[in-house]
């Protein structure tokens, strides 16, 4: 069997979220184990590094992403990215994001006779019903998304919640969906970060227990509940840091709570790591990469009972609750606060679990399964 090619489109490479870190570290271990893999995206953004295996075709017209206004929606150039396309000619063509870069991708695909794989990052229809409340939206959206993975050979999901959604929203069968093993780039995200002197810079007393959230400040990701919640706690010596870009409409002006806005490298893996616990509220994500990049830097993480991040949360280092009971997420950063002997087994244990969580293995995993679905259909 000759060697496999892979090309991947994604309408978000170069943004400050976990899908572009994960396509980005993707990128980098291709290039490690010398695999035939190529990234395509359209933005008129920037990448903080250099990619040689990283295409951006410049697209033709940009603006904000209604309902998630620090991503970019784009008019890309077709017949430039299905050059691309041709020129690359990959054995399986990867599409990560239902956005107009990965439409050129799928039209391309079909035009070239190339099969379909792609990666299920996002459960839209809970993040449009999230956002708008209304049924059609949500309907509308799975008819979409029903119509855009039509032709998918194979769907990968990061985590196994998403299997039953997959199967019964977008009529995938059991043998074309694919577990995407969770991995995190854990040498960029360790507790060998942490530095507590950079709490005065942000105005925090390091004395207090510091409350981390990582994400978009926004609804989908039920930041209002954790800033309603955390209000009613009335929780004493403790300081709920928020750190992303800030899209709700009304915030809450607490001493106790602080907005760091957008941070990313080394200053990020710095407050992961110099922070006490990790708080995500979101019921909306298919894994949770923050999460992991929180217990990779030595926290305990409290998550919900709805989303993927619960299929790896143990009640070793970490709490699920149900995000509309505030009694259940006020008694868990209550015993976190304590930072008795638990709290610091906790923090230990989190960090021991995600040592075989590399995005190595993840590459690899990721490798071996697209060889299977490529042989499958020879």
């Amino acid at each position: 069997m000759k060697n496999l090619n892979i090309c991947l489109v994604s309408d978000t490479v170069f943004d400050v979220n976990g899908v572009s870190r994960f396509i980005q570290d993707f990128a980098k271990e291709a290039v490690t184990y010398n695999k035939e893999f190529t990234v395509i995206t359209s933005t008129k953004k920037e990448a903080e590094e250099s990619f040689a295996n990283i295409k951006n075709i410049k697209p033709i017209f940009r603006m904000k992403m209604p309902y998630y206004q620090s991503l970019d929606l784009v008019l890309p150039n077709f017949f430039k990215i299905k050059a691309e396309i041709k020129k690359i000619n990959p054995d399986l063509l990867h599409i990560s994001t239902p956005g107009t870069v990965g439409l050129c991708a799928l039209i391309s695909a079909k035009l070239l006779k190339i099969p379909v794989v792609g990666i299920y990052h996002t459960d839209f229809p809970a993040y449009m019903y999230k956002n708008t409340k209304n049924r059609f939206f949500r309907w509308s959206t799975i008819k979409f998304l029903k119509f855009f993975y039509g032709s998918y050979k194979a769907l990968f999901s990061r985590s196994d919640e998403y299997f039953k959604t997959l199967k019964e929203q977008l009529s995938f069968k059991d043998e074309d969906l694919y577990l995407l093993k969770a991995g995190i780039n854990i040498e960029s995200f360790d507790k060998e970060f942490k530095d507590d002197s950079i709490w005065s810079k942000y105005q925090v007393d390091n004395k207090k227990f510091k409350v981390l959230y990582v994400g978009r400040v926004s609804v989908e990701k039920n930041v209002h509940k954790l800033l309603n919640l955390w209000q009613e706690a009335k929780l004493e010596n403790c300081q709920l840091i928020l750190v992303g870009d800030k899209e709700l409409k009304t915030t809450i002006e607490d001493e106790s709570i602080t907005y760091l806005g957008r941070k990313r490298g080394k200053e990020l893996s710095s407050i992961y790591a110099s922070s006490d616990c990790f708080i995500f509220p979101s019921t909306t994500d298919t894994l949770g990469q923050v999460v992991m990049e929180a217990m990779s830097s030595s926290l305990p993480v409290i998550v919900t009972t709805k989303g993927g991040p619960k299929t790896f949360v143990k009640k070793d280092f970490g709490y699920i609750v149900d995000i509309n009971s505030n009694k259940e997420v006020i008694e868990a950063l209550k015993e976190l606060a304590k930072k008795d002997e638990e709290y610091f087994s906790k923090r230990n244990k989190a960090y021991e679990f995600m040592r075989d969580m590399s995005i190595s293995h993840s590459f690899l995993d990721f490798w071996e399964k697209n060889e299977e679905i490529l042989k499958k259909l020879s």
